[in-house]
Parts: structure tokens; sequence; C-alpha cells
């Protein structure tokens, strides 16, 4: 017995915007090394004034061209896993007031999939409940390069902290997933999350035991829920103005997986016709095969950028039936071969990892 459960943003890429909150846990840790302000900014399009506090929205660029110039100057390998250690709800601002009023994690992971962006989020996150097992996905929504494993850093290290500081008890792990290769700070991982860690995954992905979702929230305060969400809500909407099917077609693409859907299956998961989501794309200035395509670049991009798969694992990951197909599709989208963009980008990110 399964079931599924996306998070509920609809808004295109290019509108995605971020509250200042992670750039700001980061910026406080690296000061404390002796980094200097100018040389976090630097290239980021961000000025000190535009994060004087948690309400500042970032766009997606600046905050990850900021988390990759933090992962590569700071001197304490596992910055990322650090920063999400320290978290608690309370930096997440008004998602964490509606964390601390739910009922039990199974709301948790709700009000996370429905208000995650409030807090600073770069991913999506997809839910999915097997049998005995629960899994929390998170997809990049763009490609985010050498800043990938900080970020995954950051957010896995605190949903997990969170989870367990909202129950008073340990989150019962069973497998963490990453999709870069392990770093030479490996170790801090099975020490934090004390399951076994596999990288150079598909996915990123938590994987913990079902039955954790019925677990109590200490303290918890039904009669705020309400305000709680009402009040995500509102700083959700101050940061996307626009809903758009774009990202649900988006969302179902990337559910499946190696699987990739056609028309034919996300028009019924949707409960409309295929015709009806042709049309509909169309008004938006796109298309599914469109959608698919940026889908499959986006994850071949963060595949050979951040992971040791070899391009026939990558091909096939992708649904294509050989390694030349992928080829052409690749050049295609970016103008290079696979094995040429990947050099280039070990070349340019060499040292982030360390």
């Amino acid at each position: 017995m399964s079931s599924t459960a996306v998070s509920d943003s609809r808004e295109g890429l290019d509108i995605w915007t971020v509250p200042a909150i992670n750039v700001l846990l980061m910026r406080e840790s690296l000061l404390a090394e002796g980094v200097s302000e100018m040389e976090l900014l630097r290239d980021t399009g961000i000025s000190p004034k535009h994060i004087k506090n948690n309400d500042s929205l970032l766009t997606f660029e600046q905050v990850r061209a900021f988390t990759a110039n933090a992962a590569r100057l700071t001197s304490k390998p596992g910055l990322g896993l650090r920063i999400g250690r320290a978290e608690s709800p309370a930096d997440w601002g008004v998602l964490g007031y509606a964390m601390l009023s739910c009922a039990n994690i199974a709301e948790v992971i709700n009000a996370v999939l429905r208000f995650h962006r409030t807090a600073g989020s770069l991913v999506d996150v997809l839910f999915t409940v097997e049998d005995e097992l629960a899994i929390l996905d998170l997809v990049p929504v763009r490609p985010l390069r050498d800043a990938l494993p900080c970020v995954m850093e950051e957010h896995m290290s605190a949903t997990h902290s969170a989870l367990e500081m909202l129950t008073g008890t340990d989150m019962p792990m069973v497998q963490l997933n990453l999709s870069f290769a392990r770093p030479g700070y490996h170790r801090q991982y099975g020490e934090l999350f004390n399951c076994p860690i596999l990288f150079d995954q598909p996915k990123n992905q938590l994987v913990f035991r079902s039955s954790f979702l019925e677990f109590s929230v200490v303290r918890s305060n039904k009669f705020s829920a309400k305000l709680a969400r009402q009040i995500c809500a509102e700083q959700l909407a101050r940061q996307s103005p626009e809903p758009d099917i774009v990202q649900q077609v988006r969302y179902l693409i990337l559910l499946q997986g190696s699987d990739f859907p056609d028309i034919e299956a996300v028009s019924d998961r949707l409960g409309i016709t295929s015709r009806t989501l042709r049309n509909r794309l169309g008004r938006h200035g796109t298309s599914f095969q469109v959608l698919l395509d940026d889908t499959r670049s986006q994850l071949a991009i963060s595949y050979l950028q951040s992971s040791l798969m070899r391009l026939d694992e990558i091909a096939t990951l992708l649904g294509y039936s050989d390694r030349s197909n992928f080829r052409r599709a690749f050049k295609k989208w970016t103008g290079k071969l696979p094995r040429d963009f990947r050099s280039e980008s070990a070349a340019n990110n060499h040292g982030v990892l360390r």
C-alpha cells in the first residue's frame, strides 16, 4: 500500500523567490570564521542591505550563488550539516509556527509540503508512504551546480533536527540517499543521521519508518493551527503572485522517477483531457514536451555535475534506451557532449567538496 503527495507550489520558476533565512545563518557562521562579507556576496547580486532580516526576499539564483560561495570559502567541512543541525523550527519563520501548531508528524509533513517555500527552500518536496517506509524526496527546482551538496546537507539536517525537536525523540531513520559524490567529511553524515548513507544516488531522500507519522508534537497548540496556516498562506502569496499549471506538470513528471509519463498519464492525474492540458500549457507559452525535456535536462546536469554515475547509468535514469540517444539529446540541450560538460564542470568547481 502506498500513497504520494507533492508540495503545493504551482509557480513558474522565473518568479521563485525565497526569504533570506538560510543566507543569514550561513553569513553569521562564515563571518565568525573571519570570511569577509565582500567575498561572500561576490557575484551573487546581493548587497548587504538586502539581507538585513529574515523577511528579505532573494531570487533562487542569488541564494544558490551565495551558498556556493559559502561552501567554497568555509574552513570547516560540512557547512550545510552544521547550519541545518543548529536550526530549530523558530528559525523557519511562519512555517516553524505552523509546525509547532500541528498535532502529529503527519500534519507537520503536510505543512512542509504546502509551505516549505516560506522557509527559504530551494527545492520542491515530494512525499511517499510505502507500507512501513515514509520517504521525503527533495528535488531542486533548478540545477544547483556546485551548491548542491551544501543545500542538500542543510535541508536534510534541518528537517531531521526539526522533526526530532518537535517530538522529543529520535527519528527512526532507515536510509539517506544523496545524488552527489561522497565528500571527504562523509563520516559527519553517519554521526548526525545514524543510518546508512548512500551517495551517487538518483534522488535526494530521507527514508524513515512510517510509524513516526503518528508521533505527537510536544506542546502542540491546536487552537493556533488555523491561524498559523493562514499566516503561511499569506507569506507564500507575497512570494508567488501567480499560480501556474506548469508546476503541477513538472511535479508529476518528476514524481515518476526514471519512468517518465506521457501527456495522457499526466492529464489523467490532473483530471483533465490531454487536449485541455495542451491548450492550458500553450496559453503559458510552453508544451508538455518542452517541460519533459527541461526536466530531463535539469536532472542530467545535476547528475553530471554532482555524481560519479556512468553515462549509461544516467541515460537509463533519464529514460533513454542507450547512451547515444542521451548524448544527442544532451548536446541539443546544452551544445556540449555529456563527457565534455562533466569535465568542464569538474574543472570549474575543483575544491568545493572538501
